[in-house]
């Protein structure tokens, strides 16, 4: 293999149907989703220095294993990059083989340099569809020096992305009982007064069940006044965050750093912080809760397939 050294690639050859780590915040997010959680923190201050540094190189960039599923195991990106600055700015671009536009694009931060890294890539279903990728490594430093390409390393690795067995992966409905999914505006994307709504809610009675709909463990539980209410995070074994908000402050049995199995209760449905009615408002975050460059997605496909899944009462709105 022949290595580049301005943008190292790997080459992923995908089947997946088409479609569509680590998070926290000491602060809980508005009952909108609110932008003000979780900013991103400050980069570093640039400099302005007259000449750029010596060139950054790329002495290694591989994925590992050579095959995976959407859902299943995470992409390993394995990469060195050596050059005079200390720490570089680190991009991986997922691209379709013949195209430039990237379909996805992992901003790992800064990271040092003349060190073995790696970086783990969960990649839930639907992000890439069925065909070939590459993915390619990208850096800069603070005086805007980039990775030369080389003759010596390619950096390219084969990867195989095998087809996912189901569009979503399998779940349990978080809702035990009868339950709507509300008007318009308590779709995942509805306009929340300058914001968007960031999950979908479900209306159904107070003091109804919320099951977990995966194994994991709650990596968060907080409250908030004027939004989330009680409110849990859910880090499923998959590596996606699940968030529930809303919940009933008489009936909370996990704790922060618990481990639940799919299906165990872990709340009720309430009416606390900012929310006119009883309901559970769902959220899904696939790179990890308010972590750098993660949004949350659509929960609906999801609630959709874990509703046809069980005997959960069939949604009205």
């Amino acid at each position: 293999m022949r290595p580049w050294l301005l943008a190292p690639a790997v080459a992923l050859c995908c089947f997946a149907p088409p479609a569509a780590a680590q998070s926290g915040g000491a602060a809980a997010p508005s009952g909108d989703g609110g932008a003000e959680h979780g900013a991103p923190a400050t980069p570093p201050k640039q400099k302005a220095p007259a000449r750029r540094t010596s060139a950054l190189r790329a002495t290694l960039f591989s994925a590992t294993p050579t095959t995976v599923q959407p859902g299943g195991a995470p992409i390993v990106f394995t990469y060195r990059i050596d050059g005079a600055a200390r720490r570089v700015r680190v991009r991986i671009d997922v691209m379709r083989v013949g195209e430039r536009a990237p379909v996805a694009r992992l901003r790992l931060g800064w990271k040092p340099t003349r060190q073995r890294r790696s970086h783990e890539w969960s990649l839930a279903t639907g992000v890439l569809g069925e065909g070939d990728y590459q993915a390619r490594l990208h850096a800069i430093d603070d005086a805007g020096a980039t990775l030369r390409r080389s003759a010596r390393a390619s950096g390219r690795s084969a990867v195989h992305v095998g087809a996912a067995l189901v569009r979503v992966g399998p779940g349990v409905f978080p809702v035990a009982g009868a339950w709507t999914y509300g008007g318009e505006g308590a779709a995942f994307g509805a306009d929340r007064g300058g914001r968007a709504h960031q999950g979908q809610d479900l209306m159904a009675a107070e003091g109804t069940p919320v099951l977990a709909p995966c194994a994991g463990f709650i990596f968060w539980k907080a409250y908030q006044d004027a939004g989330a209410g009680h409110y849990l995070v859910l880090r499923c074994d998959d590596l996606r965050d699940m968030v529930f908000m809303h919940l009933r402050a008489e009936h909370l049995p996990v704790g922060k750093g618990d481990a639940v199995v799919a299906g165990q209760q872990i709340g009720e449905i309430g009416n606390t912080g900012r929310s006119s009615a009883p309901h559970l408002h769902f959220e899904i975050w696939p790179d990890g809760w308010y972590a750098k460059d993660s949004q949350p997605i659509d929960p609906r496909p999801d609630l959709d397939a874990w509703a046809g899944q069980a005997d959960a009462s069939p949604p009205a709105g």
